[in-house]
């Protein structure tokens, strides 16, 4: 919740990023003081070797080196050059050319690994539990994003930059990914709840909110949020879509679902605001093709060990040629695979793949064993739309380096990592039974389910 809530910044906010790596590192150690083992399945233990992995690379680069194999390494002649002139060309340093930053790193690190454990930890019933965290934290952003473009930017965390469209983030295109990832989570919320409504109630409030959060990604005018936007859409027709719907049903809703887009795609850009952000898929000079090159041959530079995690801005600063120089500085690749190829090397390539991989077969094994209307089949397709949202966008953008959406692909992750087994699914089904009984009866206030 805390991550979700000042999690959204960079590094112009360090109190904010402080408050979170703190009270990660406190969830952490309480669940691991507490008595419980990793679930025994193959899928949480690679997930959780990779996170051990990348925590192991990161503390490799930390470790300093003698003079001799640290003069080997390559592309550290700028850093030679510099150790000599201040008359120390013989010191021993660490494979990281910032070791301050790559600390920094560390505990950045914490907050998705904090995550990823909490969340195994709280087994189903608590993971669905921080679905609706996520869903409650999506409307606000919603709501935030509305009011901003009130006049009243602000209203964020982030005031100095004074942008309207950003929530509780200081990125806009990161809000916008933010509301796409977890947008499904907020009609599951829905269709789940137990107040007094009908089930067709149901239906038409999650149609009704989905709309709602369409119009706030517009609303953010980031283009990556767009672009993405048709996947959440499509998820959040999937929950609501009831899971008996065939035949004749099916083509009336598929036809309903197509007019209503051909309406909003007629309206829609004839209002300032989405006007404005599909204006803004025409910009023809975006910065991103003129520094990706520059990233590619710092790759090549420093290929295989890497420059170190953290130390993106002074390396690029120094490649950086004339031509492109501006006022302002770059703070990130604007891709995470560029960057971690350009920071990590080929371990951290080789880090990427592996998670790629373990995704793919991870969510093909969940969905071929569960079918829709199964206990835990929804949240299932939440996590595995969201992760490949992240992927996605972290093509063209740096998400998983903002603290909010780096815990919440952990949660997904862990989600979609661990099995669940006969107890979870006894515990979910006795749940909802009672909950059931208790909106028909209206009697009982006091019963618990016997867990």
């Amino acid at each position: 919740m805390i991550a979700l809530l000042l999690g959204g910044g960079n590094w112009l906010f360090p109190l904010y990023r402080l408050v979170v790596e703190i009270a990660a590192v406190l969830v952490f150690a309480w669940f691991c003081m507490r008595s419980w083992r990793l679930p025994q399945n193959l899928s949480t233990w690679v997930a959780g070797g990779l996170f051990v992995l990348a925590m192991l690379l990161l503390l490799v680069q930390l470790v300093p080196l003698s003079p001799s194999l640290w003069h080997s390494l390559p592309g550290r002649g700028l850093a030679l050059a510099v150790y000599t002139a201040v008359g120390a060309p013989d010191r021993a340093a660490p494979i990281s050319l910032d070791p301050s930053a790559t600390r920094d790193t560390i505990a950045f690190f914490l907050v998705p690994i904090a995550a990823f454990v909490v969340a195994l930890r709280v087994g189903r019933m608590g993971q669905h539990r921080l679905l609706k965290v996520a869903a409650a934290f999506c409307l606000l952003n919603a709501l935030l994003v509305i009011v901003q473009f009130q006049g009243f930017a602000w209203l964020t965390p982030y005031s100095s930059y004074g942008r309207p469209g950003t929530g509780l983030f200081a990125n806009k295109n990161h809000c916008a990914l933010f509301l796409v990832a977890t947008m499904p989570t907020v009609v599951w919320a829905i269709m789940e709840t137990q107040r007094r409504m009908t089930e067709t109630s149901r239906r038409w409030a999650a149609v009704a909110v989905t709309g709602f959060l369409s119009l706030t990604v517009f609303g953010c005018l980031s283009r990556a949020g767009l672009a993405l936007l048709p996947i959440g859409v499509a998820v959040s027709a999937l929950v609501i879509a009831p899971p008996t719907l065939r035949g004749r049903q099916a083509a009336l809703a598929l036809g309903g679902f197509a007019v209503i887009a051909l309406l909003l795609v007629v309206v829609l850009p004839r209002t300032a605001v989405v006007a404005q952000a599909l204006a803004r898929f025409d910009a023809q000079s975006d910065l991103r093709y003129q520094f990706w090159p520059v990233v590619v041959e710092g790759i090549k530079t420093y290929f295989p060990i890497g420059s170190g995690f953290g130390t993106f801005r002074p390396v690029f600063a120094a490649l950086e040629p004339l031509s492109i120089v501006k006022p302002t500085f770059v703070n990130n690749a604007h891709s995470d695979y560029l960057e971690i190829a350009l920071e990590g090397g080929a371990a951290g390539i080789a880090l990427i793949l592996g998670f790629i991989a373990w995704f793919i077969a991870t969510a093909i094994a969940r969905l071929w064993a569960c079918r829709r209307g199964d206990t835990g089949f929804t949240p299932i397709v939440i996590a595995v739309a969201g992760i490949a949202e992240l992927l996605l966008h972290s093509v063209v953008d740096y998400p998983l380096r903002t603290l909010a959406l780096a815990a919440i692909a952990a949660i997904y992750c862990a989600i979609l990592a661990m099995t669940p087994t006969a107890l979870d699914l006894q515990k979910l089904n006795c749940y909802r039974g009672l909950n059931r009984r208790r909106t028909r009866t209206g009697t009982d206030r006091t019963a618990r389910p016997g867990f």
